[in-house]
């Protein structure tokens, strides 16, 4: 027979479980059902924190893996149809965008004798090279400007420095026509702009960017005309900011935000209302370790990427 002690410690713990902020889904209109991961015909193709790019015009996919120095492209079932870059002539390649007319824009990275150049290729269907887009103009307070990330919206060009938070908007042409100092904006000195960075970035469909803090918490939308508008609240409870990855919106205003530590895809209205948040940190078909970029195209499908060699997962979100 147990002591008094020893039931008394046994429920001491079974009061502490209880209070522990578990990660359910909220209860709300949204909802987000695992579909599958995307995949080639000997299954699920692995990749760790992979760049995802919707190209919605033509129902595909693509999937830019630094690490293989690789982009894959996808059908809108989720399965690869091609892929380019391995053969190394493109260079290191970080990121992929999709022009309007079809054109694959490659950001890629060469070594030359003063460090590294970055480059952006412009490509045909089958990734071959065709020309490079030069760019041109930038100012001064962009001399040291390394682009991690390419978007591409409207025939124009959003190149962004994760690291020292600038983003430069060119056209197609390579002329620069705006350029954005988020720290600078954010009231950031140097030492917090040195030690903090961005980690998402995307574009919506209204040309404002949104882009994520984890250091501090918060997803931010900016605005074309430089004006911010912020939400997060840290914490482990639905809706919290853990450590928070990509972000992405939809063309219904719905903002999406990734939460590493906890392994969820967040929901959140245009108004930043919390909605519901789906995914949860696992191993089984449907849980996501380390969630990071995010893409949306215009059926509802949310694609994931992950760590641990997990690939993409992709879910389908239904918001009444």
């Amino acid at each position: 027979m147990k002591s008094k002690a020893t039931r008394a410690s046994l429920m001491s713990i079974v009061v502490v479980l209880l209070l522990i902020p578990f990660s359910n889904p909220a209860m709300g209109a949204a909802k987000g059902a695992y579909l599958y991961n995307l995949s080639n015909f000997t299954g699920p193709i692995p990749g760790s924190w992979v760049e995802i790019t919707v190209d919605s015009a033509n129902n595909e996919v693509y999937v830019a893996d630094p690490s293989e120095r690789l982009v894959r492209i996808f059908n809108e079932s989720g399965m690869e149809i091609y892929s380019f870059g391995d053969d190394g002539a493109l260079g290191d390649i970080y990121d992929v965008a999709v022009t309007g007319n079809g054109d694959i824009l490659v950001l890629s990275y060469t070594p030359t004798e003063a460090g590294r150049k970055y480059s952006i290729i412009r490509c045909n269907f089958r990734g071959d090279p065709v020309s490079t887009i030069e760019i041109r103009d930038l100012p001064s307070q962009f001399s040291k400007f390394s682009p991690r990330r390419i978007f591409c919206k409207e025939d124009q060009l959003y190149l962004v420095d994760k690291e020292a938070m600038f983003v430069a908007v060119v056209g197609s042409d390579g002329l620069f026509k705006q350029g954005y100092d988020i720290a600078g904006l954010l009231g950031f000195d140097e030492k917090k702009r040195s030690n903090t960075g961005i980690v998402g970035f995307s574009v919506d469909n209204k040309g404002n960017m949104l882009f994520t803090i984890p250091f501090i918490f918060t997803a931010y939308r900016l605005s074309p005309d430089g004006k911010t508008q912020s939400f997060g609240r840290p914490g482990s409870a639905p809706g919290r900011f853990n450590i928070v990855g990509g972000i992405v919106s939809d063309d219904r205003g719905y903002i999406y935000v990734t939460d590493k530590l906890r392994g969820v895809v967040m929901v959140f209205d245009k108004d930043f209302q919390f909605q519901t948040e789906f995914g949860y940190w696992g191993w089984r078909p449907g849980n996501l370790i380390s969630p990071m970029d995010l893409a949306v195209d215009n059926k509802g499908r949310v694609y994931v990427s992950q760590s641990a060699r997990r690939g993409v997962s992709v879910f389908q979100v239904k918001i009444d």
